[in-house]
């Protein structure tokens, strides 16, 4: 059977082992059990490419399935904030758990960001979650990881919403904030996630997720 005008089937085999990958519906990244490889679509090359996959370390943590985040190295410049206060720090202290100041208007630390589908503010609140405890969480080899239907691209832009959510938390009034972002390259973590009644949650933090 020949493909529809415009589409292009890629065969879901690891381009490392040949094996069989596991996915959902729209997944776009991929990880390979045989061999623990991992992949992420590159829908305009039309090809697998290999990305990093780690799994949270977290003994005793009740796992039904393990959900993709992005962890996304960044480096954050405050090139303006006028607020009535003129705190910066804040800020940027309250993103990362561990963070490099200069002159308290830029920071380095690592996003994450979930790669899968969940209503705006449920994602936003695992990104500063997950991001600021990032340092304390360890990380494993693991044994499967599906759902997720999000990119690089997609993870950046969550980011950028998880950042304007925390200036929005800050207790003084802003009144212009200017910021850059440099991303650096991304890779996967798989984290637990397990039922809560009729709801999940992150096993981690018990964070809800309502997950489609």
């Amino acid at each position: 059977m020949s493909a529809p005008l415009g589409y292009r089937l890629v065969p879901l085999d690891c381009p490392t082992c040949g094996a069989a990958l596991a996915a959902e519906g729209q997944d776009v990244v991929y990880y390979c059990t045989a061999c623990r490889n991992g992949y992420l679509f590159d829908a305009e090359g039309g090809r697998l490419e290999r990305v990093e996959v780690g799994f949270v370390a977290q003994p005793g943590a009740v796992a039904e399935r393990h959900l993709p985040f992005w962890l996304l190295p960044a480096r954050i410049s405050i090139h303006e904030r006028q607020s009535q206060s003129g705190n910066v720090t804040g800020l940027l202290a309250s993103l990362f758990g561990r963070t490099e100041r200069r002159d308290g208007v830029a920071a380095d630390g690592t996003f994450a960001v979930p790669a899968f589908h969940l209503p705006l503010p449920e994602t936003i609140e695992l990104v500063l979650r997950y991001s600021r405890e990032l340092p304390r969480l360890g990380e494993r080899l693991g044994e499967r990881l599906t759902g997720g239907c999000y990119g690089t691209a997609d993870a950046r832009k969550l980011a950028h919403f998880a950042l304007i959510a925390a200036e929005a938390r800050q207790p003084d009034t802003l009144i212009q904030l200017r910021y850059e972002i440099d991303f650096g390259p991304g890779r996967l973590l798989g984290v637990p996630f397990a039922r809560r009644g009729e709801a999940w949650a992150d096993s981690i933090f018990g964070l809800p997720a309502t997950l489609g």
